[in-house]
């Protein structure tokens, strides 16, 4: 049962470009996302998908939070410090990282013209997401967000939806649990997007209650 929200979906979002990104990020992140990245397909068959069709396999290529946090240390201290300390501006519960690397935080890759990141709703009540490529209107690649709340498909998000096109060095915070979301395809083919993708918590909503299944489900644990 889809549940309606009279409101559109509210997001923050933070510049990092002038702070905490050092000289030539965008160019280390970019060459491990090409080098690191493992190919998949997710099934969107998991209690949060919202795909239209549960049996479709949706090619995506992502770079684990464990090789993040070793080939790009810095990333990952960003991460656990000064983007925790921003996602805490945002809720009066203490707001913590992923004890476990793996599952913590992800670097999502997608390329050409044929690939999208699949329609869902998230389980942890903080996801964060920092830009590692511009994708301006009209490019795809930008983030469409339900604004009446849980649908079940690509279609109806894109009936009522807020678009978030992506600005390489800024960071967008935002609770997905009610408003179901996806990724558009590029425009280009010869176009990549790359993103970091970051799980957050808080006390009434620990790391310890989020399903592995899950996790497996997004390949990320085997």
């Amino acid at each position: 049962m889809t549940e309606t929200h009279t409101l559109p979906f509210p997001w923050h979002s933070f510049d990092l470009r002038s702070r905490f990104l050092p000289e030539g990020w965008q160019r280390e992140v970019l060459e491990v996302a090409h080098v690191s990245a493992k190919d998949k397909y997710l099934v969107p068959s998991y209690a949060t998908s919202r795909e239209a069709d549960s049996e479709s396999r949706i090619p995506v290529h992502t770079v684990d939070g464990g090789s993040i946090a070793e080939e790009l240390p810095w990333l990952y201290s960003l991460y656990r410090q000064q983007l925790r300390d921003m996602a805490q501006t945002l809720t009066k519960e203490e707001v913590t990282t992923a004890t476990d690397v793996r599952t913590g935080l992800t670097l999502n890759v997608q390329r050409g013209t044929q690939e999208r990141y699949e329609c869902h709703v998230d389980w942890n009540p903080l996801s964060g997401l920092l830009y590692v490529t511009d994708h301006p209107r009209g490019s795809g690649g930008e983030l469409l967000v339900s604004n009446r709340g849980d649908v079940r498909s690509c279609e109806e998000v894109d009936a009522d939806c807020t678009r978030i096109y992506p600005v390489a060095g800024h960071a967008i915070f935002f609770d997905g649990r009610y408003h179901s979301h996806y990724v558009n395809a590029l425009r280009e083919e010869g176009d990549v997007r790359v993103v970091l993708a970051m799980n957050f918590y808080t006390s009434s909503h620990p790391e310890k209650n989020r399903p592995k299944s899950l996790d497996r489900h997004l390949g990320l644990l085997t």
